[in-house]
């Protein structure tokens, strides 16, 4: 029991675990990013929503056709 504890104060003593952030210098162009990759986020979605539905359109008729 005592070596478990000891290896895990071992693992979190570790710097290579650390997580550093990146300081952000120019605030503007960061929020023009953020509003950037947003938009291509949601245009993804809205390109896989529409596929989705459209090939719920086209699939159902085929399918109930015959009954």
């Amino acid at each position: 029991m005592k070596r478990q504890i000891q290896a895990r104060a071992r693992a979190h003593s570790n710097p290579a675990q650390v997580l550093e952030h990146t300081p952000i210098y120019d605030l503007d162009a960061y929020f023009k990013q953020q509003q950037k990759l947003k938009f291509a986020r949601f245009r993804k979605n809205l390109i896989q929503t529409l596929t989705f539905c459209c090939a719920v359109l086209f699939v159902s008729p085929i399918l109930f056709m015959g009954g």
